[in-house]
């Protein structure tokens, strides 16, 4: 399932473009982050922080990931776990 959600965000977010570190997460909306982390509106803070670890074991910049993925999953578990 992860890696599935993972393929999702690679795809939706890939392309030439070049991305600033702001652009990671200004403004995401509790939606966006939702289907980043491929929850649903319901997830508990623990689900939350586990989608988030899995998801950041694929695509962290010191495992040959890239930072601006590894910012959309911070901004994203940061989003949910404001609201």
């Amino acid at each position: 399932m992860m890696n599935s959600i993972l393929s999702r965000f690679l795809n939706e977010f890939n392309g030439s473009r070049s991305y600033t570190k702001n652009e990671a997460g200004d403004n995401m909306s509790t939606d966006e982050a939702l289907k980043i982390l491929g929850l649903n509106p319901e997830a508990s803070k623990n689900e939350i922080n586990k989608a988030y670890q899995n998801l950041m074991k694929l695509v962290h910049p010191d495992k040959g990931g890239s930072e601006y993925f590894a910012q959309k999953l911070n901004a994203a578990r940061d989003r949910l776990l404001r609201r």
